[in-house]
């Protein structure tokens, strides 16, 4: 009998393994969308409907538009726009000193 108990060992430990690394692990089975997903005019609606329930007073137009600012966040959409902002500012604060009078220095 003892020889089981080490196989049954073995094999709750790769079960306990499997489900350790379906669980916690960032394994190809995870689905590839995003909590920002789609914005629909019912889930804006509803979002309208209790807050102005709580008594702050927003139209759907806004709802949809922070919805959608929310989830180009999740995306990294909005980390990119920023970096792109970023380098165009320094390209440009490149140029300004590149396009200064030598002072005193030069020559």
């Amino acid at each position: 009998m003892p020889p089981f108990y080490f196989l049954f060992g073995l094999v709750g430990l790769l079960i306990g393994g499997l489900l350790t690394f379906f669980f916690l692990a960032d394994h190809p089975f995870e689905s590839l969308e995003t909590p920002g997903g789609p914005v629909d005019d019912v889930e804006a609606l509803f979002l309208v409907k209790e807050l102005s329930g709580d008594g702050v007073a927003i139209d759907e137009a806004t709802v949809i538009r922070i919805l959608n600012l929310h989830g180009a966040y999740v995306d990294g959409q909005i980390r990119e726009a920023q970096a792109a902002a970023e380098a165009a500012r320094a390209a440009a604060h490149k140029e300004r000193i590149a396009s200064r009078p030598a002072g005193k220095d030069a020559g």
